[in-house]
């Protein structure tokens, strides 16, 4: 009886591989035929790029995405409900089909790295031989571990609990598995389209490699004429060598190179927490061995707008056209830094006024505060610009999306942070509709340009 169940299954398994064989093989040469005729088929059912005119430049908008993030047609209760949780659900699966079916040989060497990164080997090889499966195997996965196995690092480390809010939930039990099973299947299927089988980009979804420290990114921006904050000395792992006298700045901010979200950060006030340079380096010794670490002066927010942190996403295509996606301000922090925010709001690039409401992030913002809105954040336009004039000049062509983190000082400056890959944040935009996942294959991803 076993033998016949087991054959059984082996036979229909035989069977699905058969026909997603066929099935690619006959839609690439369908394909290729569209491109011989010189067809786009795909990016006629959205909108394409536009562009407007701000001081300073020009700014090219990713206008599909950019309209369903900013301005969305939806119900006040709709962002989370099972609808738009499932709703998502199928714009990922579309996704995944279209890959196995467009590029099975692409999304095989993907999800192998994918997993040999994430998971170890043992589950690469699992998640090649079962790549028909695979979404399944993920739901099976969310459903009997619950654990957010896609953000491993997080599930470790205590510094991140704070940041634990752009990933967690407060949904009811059935709603909460759908969404985390959402979560993984939409981070998975979306950095395909994003990074594609590229190693150096996986390994960067997973932790920061030496190519993209904070070191990087405040250097490319430096650049481009981007303010920074002033970096004050640099921890080595062992020694403090200090660039600035310690004694002029009122509070430090510790942030280890190859870290995110927070994880490792320290908020450091001056007579309270250090008095001297040798009491900085007391705390390197004690928190930081071996842990390479950047010691920059804390800027303070403007008091009108209080603690905040403004993403602005681009995203480059592989001919190095640079497009604005939109711009999310977090905001509602009791902390001393955005990781704690409780608000979430869209900002007009053209105005910097707070337009709307960016509650389809996370569910934990869909009681975001009506009190942000119509808010002028100044330097947006200018910001804008030098995010995307730095993204263009990048020197490596898998960062094809990047959220410029920067904020608002008490002079009305914009002061740039880092820019970071977005491998964890434009998947949250792809499949909110089926027009934002064509937009993004056919204007943006590698996958279309191919």
């Amino acid at each position: 009886m076993l033998s016949c169940f087991i054959s059984d299954i082996l036979h229909a398994a035989g069977l699905v591989y058969l026909i997603w064989a066929g099935s690619a093989l006959v839609w690439n040469i369908g394909e290729s035929l569209l491109k011989l005729a010189k067809i786009r088929s795909f990016s006629r059912l959205c909108a394409g790029p536009s562009t407007f005119t701000v001081e300073g430049g020009e700014v090219t908008l990713a206008t599909q995405i950019h309209q369903d993030t900013t301005f969305p047609q939806v119900k006040r209760d709709h962002w989370y409900s099972l609808s738009d949780i499932t709703s998502r659900i199928s714009m990922a699966l579309l996704g995944f089909l279209y890959a196995l079916l467009s590029r099975p040989f692409s999304l095989i060497r993907y999800t192998y790295l994918f997993n040999v990164i994430f998971s170890g080997r043992a589950k690469a090889v699992v998640s090649v031989i079962l790549l028909p499966f695979w979404p399944i195997i993920i739901l099976l996965n969310t459903i009997v571990f619950n654990n957010l196995s896609f953000l491993p690092m997080l599930n470790v480390n205590d510094d991140a609990l704070e940041s634990l809010q752009f990933f967690t939930n407060n949904l009811s039990p059935t709603a909460s598995i759908l969404y985390d099973f959402c979560q993984e299947l939409c981070n998975y299927v979306g950095n395909f389209y994003i990074l594609g089988p590229n190693r150096e980009g996986i390994q960067t979804m997973y932790w920061d490699t030496e190519k993209t420290t904070k070191v990087f990114w405040r250097k490319q921006l430096s650049e481009e004429g981007a303010r920074i904050a002033k970096e004050v000395g640099v921890w080595d792992g062992e020694k403090l060598e200090l660039r600035e006298k310690v004694e002029e700045f009122g509070a430090l901010l510790i942030k280890v190179t190859d870290s995110c979200m927070g994880i490792g950060d320290l908020f450091l006030k001056r007579t309270s927490d250090y008095e001297t340079a040798e009491d900085l380096e007391e705390i390197f010794r004690n928190k930081y061995l071996g842990k390479p670490c950047l010691l920059i002066e804390f800027i303070t927010a403007h008091p009108r707008l209080k603690v905040h942190s403004l993403d602005i996403l681009t995203a480059k295509d592989p001919a190095g056209n640079v497009q604005l996606i939109d711009i999310v301000v977090w905001a509602g922090s009791a902390s001393e830094t955005s990781h704690g925010a409780t608000d979430c709001y869209m900002i007009d690039p053209k105005s910097g006024m707070t337009c709307n409401y960016g509650k389809w992030y996370n569910p934990n913002f869909v009681n975001t505060s009506s009190e942000g809105l119509g808010v002028q954040y100044p330097g947006v336009s200018e910001a804008v610009l030098t995010a995307m004039k730095t993204h263009r000049n990048l020197p490596y062509p898998w960062l094809s999306v990047v959220g410029w983190d920067c904020m608002v000082t008490e002079d009305s400056d914009m002061v740039f942070f880092e820019g970071n890959l977005a491998a964890w944040r434009c998947p949250r935009r792809l499949f909110l509709s089926f027009r934002n996942l064509i937009y993004f294959v056919s204007f943006i991803s590698w996958v279309g340009q191919n």
